[in-house]
């Protein structure tokens, strides 16, 4: 009986590195981390001689709880999220959001300046931007969307100078078992970005135009 337990232990101590090496050669699916960013449109915003005048401000852009969360959502249905534990944003998503427009902002509108909130007392400001989203996130289908609202609002008495609803599509991208490709997902929503930037620049514009043509009785109202 004492031999088998010696030949037990060294049995044991023999099998118990090659259980170990087996056990450190299964390698856990490690996270990956993604950023949107802002996609410069044709031009240069360098070609601009003239001074920015009038100071445009984004205000922090909200989105829902469900989809501000550090893992890249993929929306299953009308009640269903996926959720990518291995597909992260590198930055929270919103602060993400309100930066990436800016940006795109700042190059759409060449001859006004452009800021996030908050902005310096005192500034000559044109209007703010205010941006809530409903929906942002690439679908079971492979199609990437972004839904919500813009408003303008105007630089004294914040009164809304502008109410746009907004749907874009992008895709489709691929998808898999947990997902869409996240990479060609999050190009996409970066895209739709550029996008929704464009839509509000044309809002601004449109402010532009109507102070322009209106009377000198009517702007001091």
């Amino acid at each position: 009986m004492m031999r088998n337990g010696v030949v037990t232990i060294v049995f044991a101590v023999l099998l118990g590195p090659l259980l170990v090496g087996c056990v450190s050669l299964r390698r856990t699916e490690e996270a990956r981390f993604f950023v949107l960013r802002a996609q410069a449109p044709s031009g240069s915003e360098n070609n601009v001689t003239e001074p920015r005048s009038g100071l445009v401000v984004l205000l922090p852009v909200r989105l829902p709880g469900h989809l501000n969360r550090p893992q890249l959502v993929t929306e299953g249905g009308p009640n269903e999220l996926l959720i990518d534990e291995f597909a992260r944003w590198a930055e929270p998503l919103e602060p993400a959001l309100t930066r990436v427009l800016a940006e795109n902002l700042a190059t759409l509108l060449p001859d006004r300046q452009v800021m996030r909130s908050p902005f310096p007392a005192g500034a000559a400001l044109h209007c703010r931007v205010s941006v809530e989203i409903e929906s942002f996130a690439p679908q079971r289908s492979g199609e990437v969307v972004l839904d919500g609202r813009f408003l303008l609002l105007a630089q004294g008495d914040g009164r809304a100078l502008a109410l746009r609803q907004f749907r874009l599509r992008r895709g489709p991208v691929p998808v898999g078992a947990s997902g869409v490709d996240a990479e060609a997902g999050t190009a996409a929503m970066s895209e739709l970005l550029l996008e929704l930037a464009e839509q509000i620049a044309e809002g601004v514009r449109r402010i532009e135009i109507s102070e322009s043509t209106a009377t000198p009785s009517a702007r001091q109202r």
